[in-house]
């Protein structure tokens, strides 16, 4: 857990130290906005993300990956409940930051999402890589749609916090 946790803190200072001073949350997608119009936003976002996750699910299984599918979920039950909350609230908001906010503004959504999938390779699962990207590619449809950093980090928050929530109740 700890080297997730220096990777966050090297991820925002990278993002800090490369922003402009002033004005640094609205350089980054963050704007006012109405939290429960961005909430019901986000839950249909995390419909979607829950939906391609089962139809990736699917595919994987089909072609024999059922191995693969499980290693997520191995380490993920390996960092123990408490590690995975702190990473979980921790990731979901400097990765959101870093990714859609930092790297998708510098260069394009599917760059992003394919550096965001590179960094889920730490699970040595295919599945997990390939997910990620697509997932990558909805939470950048969703920050260049709404405009507002917000939404897709509680879409990946809540998307977290349910296949979590699922990794440990299945388990």
């Amino acid at each position: 857990m700890s080297i997730s946790l220096i990777l966050y803190f090297l991820m925002l200072f990278f993002v800090v130290i490369s922003v402009k001073r002033k004005n640094i949350l609205k350089q980054l997608g963050f704007k006012k906005t109405k939290l429960l119009d961005e909430t019901i936003i986000a839950l249909f976002y995390v419909g979607l993300l829950i939906t391609v996750s089962i139809v990736i699910g699917v595919f994987f299984y089909s072609i024999g990956f059922e191995k693969d599918l499980g290693r997520t979920a191995e380490a993920v039950r390996n960092f123990g409940l408490e590690n995975v909350l702190t990473i979980i609230v921790f990731g979901s908001i400097i990765e959101e930051i870093f990714f859609r906010g930092y790297l998708q503004r510098k260069t394009n959504l599917l760059f992003a999402s394919f550096v965001f999938a590179y960094f889920h390779i730490i699970y040595a699962s295919l599945s997990e890589v390939v997910g990620a990207f697509f997932l990558g590619i909805i939470l950048g449809y969703e920050f260049n749609k709404r405009k507002n950093l917000f939404t897709p980090i509680l879409s990946h928050l809540l998307y977290n916090l349910i296949v979590t929530s699922m990794i440990f109740v299945v388990a």
